[in-house]
């Protein structure tokens, strides 16, 4: 069983990080666009929070790790066919999807930590604040993580769409990549 990433693909960990942090981001980001909307009840947000924040919590060491195992095991060579700036391009949208999913880590429990709230999980009970209110810095932390949520939209989306380019159009290489384990034991 290819566990590892190799110069020529990833193994199994990479690809089975990939694709539960895909849907667990996804996921978040859904709930977080929904209860932010304009046209939701004051009770319906806060119900959206707290699901937001409870899935958040399910999945956040998980969501480390992948960023992690990234940062450690580096990315496969480019596709023979792929050529280098689009490599590059490629390299650059995947570490900026991870460095806004890093900051949306972080800026989400500290805002509402620093907003003087405690972090609801499920109806299991919250997790208090360990900081002080600081309504300037939680404004700050909340336009940082509302960005970093639309930064996040375009982004994936923009890998989504080069992936499906490349499967329409390429060789489908890509998608052999992110389905079929090709690293070491």
């Amino acid at each position: 069983m290819t566990i590892k990433d190799a110069p020529s693909g990833y193994g199994w960990l990479s690809i089975g990080l990939h694709w539960f942090n895909a849907v667990a981001v996804v996921m978040l980001w859904f709930i977080g666009n929904k209860m932010t909307g304009a046209d939701v009840a004051p009770n319906e947000a806060a119900e959206l929070l707290r699901v937001h924040t409870s899935v958040a919590l399910t999945v956040y060491a998980l969501i480390w790790v992948r960023i992690g195992w990234r940062l450690y095991s580096g990315h496969p060579k480019g596709l023979p066919d792929q050529g280098r700036i689009p490599f590059m391009i490629a390299r650059t949208v995947h570490y900026t999807l991870l460095t806004t999913i890093a900051v949306m880590l972080v800026t989400g429990p500290l805002k509402v930590w620093l907003g003087g709230e405690a972090i609801a999980f499920y109806n299991l009970g919250a997790i208090p604040s360990p900081f002080a209110v600081n309504e300037r810095l939680h404004d700050l932390l909340t336009n940082v993580h509302r960005w970093g949520g639309n930064v996040l939209f375009v982004v994936a989306l923009v890998h989504m769409t080069a992936a499906a380019r490349q499967i329409v159009f390429g060789h489908g290489e890509t998608a052999k990549r992110m389905t079929t384990p090709t690293g070491h034991g």
